[in-house]
Formats: C-alpha cells, sequence, structure tokens
C-alpha cells in the first residue's frame, strides 16, 4: 500500500490538491456555522421554511427555471469537454504511472542491494564485480583453505540468464559458492516482491552491447592486439554478410542469425545462406583458451570459473589435484564425444534450459547461461535489449575449438596431455565449394579427422 501511495502522478497531485480544497472549505463552512449566532426574529410557526410562502408561477417558470436550465448545460458542456480530455491524457497517465512504479522499484532494489542484502560487499557497486571471502572445505565439511572468492559482475547477468534463472539463483543460491540463498523458498530472508526489485535494479545497471563488446575486445587485446583486431575483422565480415542476407532475402536479420543457415529463394548464390565466418585453427585455439579463463568483470565472461575448480578463486585445480573435476558445471574433457561441433556451438550459444534435452543424453538444469544469444529477448515485461548475447558467433566456435581439443593441450591438462601443435588439431575452417549447396560446417573431434557435413535441414 505504501508503495502505491507513493506513485505519485500530475493527475493525482492536482487531485490531492482539489481534494484538500473542498475538506477545508467544508470544515471551514462548519466552523463558521456553529459559531454564528442567529437572533430570534419571530414564531417558528410563521418563520417555518415550510409555511413561508414562495415564489409565484411566474417567476419559478422563468428567472427559476432558466437558472436551472443554465446550470444542467454548463455541467453537460464541462463533461463533454473534459470526457474526451481524459480519454487523450489516460494512456500517458497510465504509461507514467507504469514509469514512475518502476522507478520506485528500481530505487528500492537499490537499497536492498546497497544496505538490506548489502550485495554490494561481494558483487560491487553497480554490480562491477567484486570478491568475497569464503572458507573451501572438503567433502566430510573439514577446513581446507580461505579463499578470495572473485564475484562475477551482475552488469552483464541479465545478457546470459533468463529472469527466472536470476530469481532461481537469488532464491537458491549457489551451494558451494559464497552465494547464499536470499528468496524465502532457498530459507532465506528476502520476500518475492524484494527479489523482484533486486532484479529490477539489475535492469537498471546492464551494460549496453557496445560496452560489453568493448570490454572484452580489451581484454583480448592486452594478451594479443593482432589476434583482436583479426577476431573484429571476423565480426565486421559476419555483420556485413547478415545485411546483405537481410537485403536479398527481405528480412531482417542480425549476426544472432547467422548459426541458422537457412536457403532463400531467389537470393544470390553468395547470399543464399549464412555460412559464419570464422578465424583459422590456431587463431581460435588461441581465442578459445583467452575467452575460456578471462578474468574481466571478475570472471562473469569466463567458462573455468564454472567448469575448473579452483578457477572462481584463482587456484586452478587446487585443492584438487586434477583439472579433469567439474565444479558448478561438468567436466568437459571429453566433450567431443558427448556432442557434435553444431551441438557443441549452439548448448553454448544459448545455454540450458530446466528439463529441455541437450546433446545425446543430457538435461538441462538452467544453470548454464547462453553466452551468444539473449535469452530475454522477447520476453514480456522486461527491457529489450535486443537479440545478441556477450559473445558473437566467430567468438562462440572458438570457445567451441578450444574445449573440443582439451584432452591435447598442456596447459589445460599438464598430467596427460601431450605436446599438440596446430597441425595436430581440429580443422576447423573448411570453406565449401562456390559451387556447393550451402552445408553447416562442424569442427572434428581432435585427431584431425574431417566431421562430415550435414544438409542444412539436418541437426549436427
Amino acid at each position: 500500500m505504501t508503495m502505491l501511495l507513493a506513485q505519485q502522478t500530475t493527475q493525482r497531485s492536482i487531485g490531492l490538491i482539489v481534494l484538500v480544497i473542498v475538506a477545508l472549505g467544508g470544515v471551514a463552512y462548519l466552523v463558521i456555522s456553529a459559531r454564528k449566532g442567529r437572533a430570534e426574529v419571530g414564531s417558528e410557526l410563521e418563520l417555518a421554511a415550510n409555511r413561508k410562502p414562495y415564489l409565484d408561477d411566474d417567476e419559478l417558470e422563468t428567472t427559476k427555471l432558466d437558472r436551472s436550465l443554465l446550470a444542467a448545460v454548463g455541467l453537460l458542456l464541462l463533461i463533454a469537454v473534459a470526457l474526451p480530455l481524459y480519454w487523450l491524457a489516460e494512456p500517458g497517465r497510465q504509461a507514467g504511472a507504469v514509469k514512475a512504479f518502476d522507478e520506485k522499484f528500481v530505487e528500492a532494489g537499490s537499497v536492498i542491494y546497497t544496505e538490506t542484502a548489502q550485495c554490494v560487499n561481494c558483487h560491487a557497486a553497480e554490480g562491477v564485480g567484486g570478491v568475497a571471502s569464503f572458507v573451501v572445505t572438503n567433502e566430510n565439511g573439514d577446513f581446507v583453505d580461505q579463499v578470495q572468492w572473485n564475484a562475477p559482475a551482475l552488469n552483464t547477468v541479465l545478457w546470459r540468464f533468463s529472469v527466472e534463472e536470476v530469481r532461481y539463483v537469488l532464491d537458491y543460491g549457489r551451494p558451494g559458492t559464497p552465494m547464499a540463498a536470499w528468496g524465502l523458498p532457498g530459507g532465506g530472508p528476502l520476500t518475492e516482491q524484494q527479489i523482484d526489485q533486486i532484479i529490477d535494479y539489475l535492469w537498471s545497471v546492464q551494460l549496453t552491447p557496445q560496452e560489453m563488446t568493448a570490454e572484452v575486445d580489451d581484454a583480448v587485446k592486452q594478451v594479443d592486439a593482432g589476434l583482436a583486431k583479426r577476431m573484429v575483422d571476423v565480426r565486421a565480415e559476419n555483420v556485413t554478410k547478415a545485411k546483405a542476407f537481410s537485403k536479398a532475402a527481405g528480412t531482417q536479420k542480425t549476426v544472432a542469425d547467422l548459426p541458422v543457415e537457412k536457403a532463400v529463394a531467389g537470393a544470390s548464390k553468395e547470399n543464399d545462406a549464412f555460412v559464419t565466418s570464422r578465424l583459422n585453427d590456431a587463431d581460435e585455439l588461441q581465442l578459445g583458451e583467452i575467452l575460456f579463463n578471462l578474468p574481466t568483470a571478475s570472471g562473469a565472461y569466463n567458462c573455468a570459473r564454472c567448469h575448473v575448480p579452483g578457477a572462481a578463486y584463482g587456484q586452478a585445480g587446487k585443492p584438487f589435484e586434477k583439472l579433469e573435476y567439474g565444479a558448478m558445471g561438468p567436466r568437459l574433457q571429453g566433450i567431443e564425444t558427448r556432442s557434435t561441433p553444431r551441438e557443441h556451438f549452439e548448448f553454448i550459444m544459448s545455454g540450458s534450459e530446466n528439463g529441455v534435452k541437450y546433446f545425446s543424453r543430457s538435461i538441462g538444469s538452467g544453470k548454464m547461461p547462453g553466452f551468444g544469444l539473449n535469452p530475454n529477448a522477447d520476453a514480456e515485461g522486461v527491457p529489450q535489449l535486443g537479440p545478441l548475447g556477450m559473445y558473437d558467433p566467430a567468438q562462440v566456435w572458438s570457445i567451441v575449438t578450444y574445449e573440443r581439443n582439451l584432452d591435447r593441450i598442456p596447459s589445460a591438462n599438464p598430467d596427460k596431455a601431450p605436446q599438440a601443435s596446430p597441425d595436430d588439431l581440429a580443422v576447423v575452417n573448411t570453406e565449401p565449394p562456390q559451387d556447393a549447396a550451402p552445408t553447416i560446417e562442424a569442427a572434428p573431434a581432435p585427431g584431425g579427422e574431417p566431421a562430415p557435413t550435414t544438409e542444412p535441414n539436418q541437426e549436427g
């Protein structure tokens, strides 16, 4: 109720002013009437209202009637003018009320974030990412180590998780991490409305696509400026392809649609399908490793924080002896034997959905985010930030190439990996002949054997 009263609008302010004026006038009338003394001027039998002579018929049917009719016409004109004006202003009033209500929710969420739940202590102001002290224990609950856990940035969380997935994390937390359960369903102290207010606040601090792209590009540039330039060039080439396809097909497509290859009747040969441009083998492997372990924004962009134990607190593999164990996410060594390259690519692009099958025998839980497509792009009642995600298709393909070669990369599997060279790695950039029908190019499993190509309407 307090929140509803707080949603002040111009119309409501005017109404309250009129109400106050009328109320004060009524009170003044009652006070004056009570204090005003009236002397007796005669007998009540003579002065009673129902005994006084009234107006004669001539005055009743002229002056009195004219005044009454004039008042009625005036009221009718007022209604005739006021109702259309009210009708015209109502959509704007409703939109203004919604905006004001949203602003109040964002403000309330900000208070919860900074003061009530104090999310700011771990995730920093405006959700840019921070650290949290955490005690690592073994399976028996015994002390192992005191670590500084990287709390990921939340200013990109709604680019990779849906609103319901974010609500689930807030309600139930992330067991085995500093992220506690905050919602009532998980035993936390916050009500459903307070969780909604936190989510509304998170919407207000989400980065723009340009800001996210700049963060990733700058991080890659710091490692290898040449690789960063080639990555940007491939991205621009894919954008050009999307524009050319849209022009030929009469559609509005974006780079997010590039992975879905589709023949278009009447289109020119070079524009009759999306064939995503990619980096060469060595570049994909290097870029994939950089993105997989990207420390930017306290690890919000990387894969290692979930799939490599210890990576979330800067001790990859510790206290575990090997990297082959998963953490929040399953181990990735051998993923090339459990999925086709196309399935692998689409899974990283879109993430998992609770109860929905992925790969051959796996069931999603919703914990794996989508890094290439925005899960909230078409959702109702939320800000529309666009269809793209945190990574472009070429970057996702680079991660796919890296993950499908983990067993052959010494830095990822030092205990048993051979010294691999780029020639030993998967061939991922085979270009289709110019006269060939559009096909889906699939990155083969490690070992150098090419993966079969499939027709656009086939899985894989």
